[in-house]
């Protein structure tokens, strides 16, 4: 859909001061100078340690911490809980503004999508981490429709289809592993009649390989990037180099050396009110590597973050993981100390779970049942979830063969 000049004005308006702030900004740093950008990051950096304490950056630990001065005076006006898994299986909840952050976070998502042709609030049909007890809806604030991975079965593709047959040009906005669900459902041949000017694909690793196999099969440019619900590091896919940069004026982001060889991305937070985190450990790597690119930011070659994961429903089809337990930021992970999911057989998952006390468990088990409603669940109770030999907790495991 072309919006409407009016319309999509409008709609940036709504968004605020702080979206044209940095959508200025952005527009600035990629002219500057790596010694103009250090600059920058200092200032910043500055102001935070006036609030924490600055032996954090000379400590070897990843210090982290959301609440400052700011959320202090402004915490029950304009701010929330946010809670979320984090790599090593404990929940996490930190606060977070509900005002400032979204216009921030805009300004740099239209600056990344723009690599797949988009401008601010084009039509947008979403098919992510919202589990909805509606097939279909749409956000006005938005302009974009929003497809509940939980309602879409073989039964209603076509009905979908049809429906989306009917749109004018629009975006497809994905986890990368949801895109592969969306296009087996609904089969290629009639993914390729849809009207898609482009995709948008983040949150999750999207290998090389397979990213360009999909522009070259169908056609589309994907807009991809690395960011996390923490707000700290944000870095857009290149599509000329084939790296990631992360945006300077966004966050301070720190490539730590590890054992074995990897570089830990650890990152510091420019936000005044809300997930304000100092060097934050982010439990993802990176890559670097000899091309080098115009674009004048931190590069990376690749970032090793959250895989891409499947489980086979009732039916058969493989479904992206991600969408069902990622997409939880409530109180859900209040009531939990760990949680794994095993598949040992297509359309069935055994639900291992720490549950904080025991009066949770009933419903901890009809919250997971509605919301994973493409297969059945068996629940077992433990007092622990078995780690990784790295100390990480794996969320989900397969043992299909």
């Amino acid at each position: 859909m072309i919006v409407p000049i009016s319309g999509r004005l409008w709609r940036e308006l709504l968004l605020g001061p702080a979206y044209w702030w940095h959508r200025r900004l952005i527009r600035q740093s990629k002219n500057w100078t790596p010694e103009q950008q250090t600059i920058y990051q200092r200032q910043k950096l500055r102001r935070l340690f006036s609030e924490f304490d600055a032996n954090v950056v000379r400590s070897k630990d990843h210090y982290r911490n959301s609440q400052g001065i700011y959320d202090r005076i402004f915490i029950k006006w304009i701010t929330k809980v946010v809670r979320t898994g984090g790599s090593t299986g404990s929940p996490f909840a930190f606060y977070r503004d509900t005002l400032f952050r979204r216009q921030k976070e805009r300004a740099y998502l239209f600056d990344i999508w723009a690599s797949a042709g988009y401008r601010p609030f084009d039509l947008r049909v979403v098919f992510r981490g919202s589990i909805k007890n509606k097939l279909i809806s749409y956000s006005l604030l938005e302009n974009c429709y929003v497809i509940s991975p939980g309602e879409l079965t073989q039964a209603n593709s076509k009905e979908v289809l049809a429906f989306l047959q009917t749109l004018p040009f629009f975006f497809l906005h994905v986890y990368p592993s949801s895109l592969v669900t969306f296009i087996e459902i609904l089969g290629e041949n009639a993914f390729k009649d849809l009207p898609i000017r482009g995709v948008l694909a983040g949150s999750e690793v999207f290998p090389p390989s397979q990213l360009q196999a999909f522009e070259r099969k169908f056609g589309l440019k994907v807009a991809h990037w690395y960011g996390h619900s923490e707000y700290a590091t944000l870095a857009k896919h290149c599509r000329q180099c084939g790296g990631f940069h992360f945006y300077p004026t966004y966050g301070y982001t720190e490539l730590i050396p590890t054992k074995n060889g990897r570089l830990r991305i650890v990152a510091t937070s420019f936000n005044m009110i809300g997930t304000k985190f100092v060097r934050y450990d982010t439990g993802d790597f990176a890559r670097l590597g000899n091309l080098n690119c115009a674009e004048p930011f931190l590069r990376v070659q690749a970032i090793e973050g959250r895989e891409q994961e499947f489980f086979l429903d009732r039916d058969g089809y493989c479904r992206a993981f991600g969408p069902y337990l990622f997409g939880i930021h409530d109180e859900f992970w209040d009531r939990i100390l760990a949680i794994q999911f095993i598949q040992k057989q297509p359309g069935q998952l055994d639900v291992k779970v720490v549950a904080r006390i025991e009066s949770y468990r009933p419903w901890l088990e009809d919250y997971l049942r509605k919301r994973f409603v493409v297969c059945e669940l068996h629940f077992e109770y433990v007092d622990q979830v078995q780690t990784t030999p790295a100390g990480k907790h794996r969320y989900f495991v397969s043992l299909l063969q």
